[in-house]
């Protein structure tokens, strides 16, 4: 005949011991099955963080497109007018005080610089640049010095001093039209240089010929 384990006392402290060893290696293999889950969304996550990675070093890496304000169809023409106006409103005018004829620096550029093609190319690529600086993971510390202490003043100086900004900047008293000048100045003159340049090269070989080597 089993004896019958004491109700109180060594005996009923080691069942309850006993119980609780077994439901805590219950809840332990519990745990084991989150951590696993764990795991595995953990490495997921640092799979999706790769590739998202490699997505970008290979955006970043493309080549990025100057601005051919000639070629541009309207969609492409309305995209870089929009950021470039932004730029110009945000960047340029609020955060360095270059545009405009009052307050702030004393070499700036006046607010009518949007009617000068040429001024429009400059600050085109200034733009584009300061983009690929700050707004890419192409950017560096070093590049956006550059940015500061080379572009940025070059094209400032290059725009009030050389370009048909400059009277505007000069006279300070409104936009002053840049005149439309001839592309050829004599017609006649250029036709003579033209057929002396074409009568001292070489006459185009007749298809099937052979050609020389070397």
């Amino acid at each position: 005949m089993t004896a019958t384990p004491p109700s109180g006392g060594l005996a009923a402290q080691v069942l309850a011991l006993g119980e609780d060893l077994h439901r805590l290696r219950g809840q332990l293999g519990d745990l084991a099955g989150i951590g696993e889950q764990v795991t595995g969304l953990v490495d997921d996550v640092t799979a999706l963080q790769e590739q998202v990675g490699e997505l970008l070093a290979e955006e970043s890496d493309k080549p990025v497109r100057v601005w051919d304000w000639s070629a541009m169809n309207k969609e492409q023409a309305a995209a870089a007018w929009h950021t470039l106006l932004d730029w110009v409103r945000d960047i340029l005018t609020a955060t360095y005080g270059l545009v405009g004829h009052t307050g702030g620096r004393q070499n700036k550029i006046p607010p009518c610089w949007y009617r000068h093609p040429d001024a429009v190319i400059e600050l085109s690529w200034l733009c584009q640049e300061w983009h690929r600086i700050y707004r890419s993971t192409k950017g560096t510390p070093a590049a956006a010095g550059e940015w500061h202490d080379r572009w940025l003043p070059g094209t400032i100086n290059r725009l009030r001093t050389s370009s048909t900004l400059a009277r505007c900047a000069k006279d300070e008293g409104g936009h002053v039209e840049p005149k439309q000048g001839q592309s050829i100045d004599d017609g006649s003159a250029l036709a003579a240089v033209v057929e002396a340049d074409m009568a001292a090269r070489p006459a185009a070989p007749v298809s099937g010929q052979p050609q020389p080597v070397g």
